[in-house]
């Protein structure tokens, strides 16, 4: 595709506000080249802060200019306050308001006032039903959150006592890159496999959920120490006589945990449809011999949570060594109970885990929680809790080159768009990821998307 000059679109890329630590951009200024070649006209926002500077989007025929009112279409990555909304234009980025979320009901307010066009890159579904777009920030979310809860996990044995291998692990946005990342957990596996971890503690344990890019993504790096993946019925087994030079890991399906209220069976359709009918056993029977739970799950309001407040305060009154764990050794003392960590990559307030109510941040990435409350920092009684949620952001210069090569092919689509000319008349120059994708149009929620007024309302009656 070549623009002309007496057609020539112009495209925005804003500056991020989300919070201090955010430095990606959606677009590399290797994207801006190609979109610049073709004929694109490019203004990006100033920005100090953005992993790339604005000297290289300058040498990739980027105009940088704070006013973006000239563009018809605005790409971002985080949520935008709706102050800094221009009116009658497209814009493209992560909404986050498909589940009626609270704090960005106001900015939804902000796009149907404002007659602005919004594509959801969360809602950009290909024919199997996933997401490319959202799915390259998942993997690297998965990556991140998997480093900051190893180096969680240091901290807070050290806290409690032990020295450990686990302490090589500095926190995600201390690297430069994932190669970086990789090396540190391959350092602490040196040490792991050398038999260098408190005998006190016996094996550590890690259960994965979810099956998506984020899960797998934490697998990833996990897989660099020495680790052997078991089903997760084998764990206590492992908790009793499992191999200290090593960790275990079990990934969790639904299946595993999922039971019909009536039948005591698992129905994967009747569960999709109905997820209301079901409990879960994994607090009975798998959480008890878990060390580290890495949560990447995708969770319906309707569904039974993973793990509830009262699941949480059990699992910590039971002591390591009565669910498997070795006892007492001379000036090695044994861990209080065998959960010690748990990485909420999904950062889902409320969500399947119970306790975690509030994300952390980047400036305080840690918390520790007794299923009763939660103090920021890894000491205290209670079990440390990381819910970071823009985790990719460690990462930012990655994160940027990933994500782009993965939404710069439907930029060239996002171009035709024009926010004042009925939808209707313009969703033949789309494809239908980006038709389905499209929140918010012409002042009104699309059609799809009409839900997100009714859950808001159930959701203040509720308050």
């Amino acid at each position: 595709m070549q623009f002309v000059a007496n057609n020539r679109p112009v495209l925005g890329i804003r500056r991020e506000d989300y919070n201090r630590w955010e430095a990606r951009a959606p677009l590399s200024p290797a994207h801006v080249q190609k979109l610049v070649d073709r004929g694109v006209k490019v203004l990006v926002q100033p920005a100090s802060k953005r992993a790339y500077s604005g000297k290289e989007y300058q040498a990739a025929g980027a105009h940088i200019r704070e006013d973006l009112s000239e563009a018809s279409v605005i790409l971002g990555v985080k949520t935008v306050p709706p102050e800094e909304l221009l009116p009658n234009k497209t814009y493209a980025f992560f909404s986050h308001t498909i589940k009626a979320q609270e704090a960005n009901m106001p900015m939804l307010d902000a796009i149907l006032e404002k007659n602005i066009r919004i594509f959801d890159y969360e809602m950009m579904l290909d024919e199997a039903g996933v997401s490319p777009v959202a799915g390259a920030m998942g993997r690297l979310a998965g990556i991140s959150g998997m480093i900051n809860i190893l180096h969680a996990m240091g901290t807070r044995l050290l806290a409690l006592g032990n020295y450990t291998p686990f302490l090589r692990i500095g926190p995600t946005h201390s690297y430069r890159n994932i190669e970086m990342c990789r090396q540190a957990v391959r350092d602490c596996g040196y040490d792991l496999a050398l038999g260098r971890m408190p005998e006190s503690m016996g094996p550590l344990t890690f259960l994965f959920t979810g099956s998506g890019y984020v899960s797998k993504g934490a697998q990833e790096m996990l897989k660099e120490l020495p680790v052997q993946f078991v089903d997760p019925t084998e764990l206590r087994d492992v908790c009793a006589s499992g191999d200290t030079t090593r960790v275990y890991a079990a990934v969790l399906r639904r299946h595993h945990h999922l039971r019909q209220r009536d039948s005591g069976q698992y129905d994967e359709k009747e569960y999709t449809a109905h997820p209301d009918r079901y409990v879960s056993t994994f607090a009975q029977q798998f959480a008890p011999y878990v060390s580290c739970l890495v949560n990447g799950m995708y969770w319906p309001p309707t569904a039974p949570r993973l793990l509830t407040n009262a699941d949480l305060q059990g699992l910590l009154g039971n002591n390591a060594t009565d669910n498997g764990g070795p006892g007492e050794v001379l000036g090695c003392p044994r861990l209080p109970h065998r959960l010690i960590a748990v990485s909420d990559i999904s950062a889902d307030e409320g969500g399947s885990l119970e306790f975690m109510t509030r994300c952390t941040s980047m400036d305080s990435q840690f918390e520790v929680s007794d299923g009763t409350k939660s103090v920021p920092g890894i000491m205290g009684d209670g079990v440390v809790v990381c819910s970071v949620d823009n985790l990719p952001a460690q990462l930012p210069r990655e994160a940027t080159d990933i994500f782009g090569d993965q939404l710069l092919p439907y930029v060239w689509e996002m171009l035709h768009s024009m926010a004042e000319v009925p939808f209707e008349s313009q969703a033949h120059l789309f494809c239908r990821t980006l038709q389905d994708a499209t929140i918010a149009s012409n002042g009104k929620l699309r059609p799809k998307y009409e839900y997100i007024s009714e859950l808001r309302a159930s959701k203040n009656k509720l308050q």
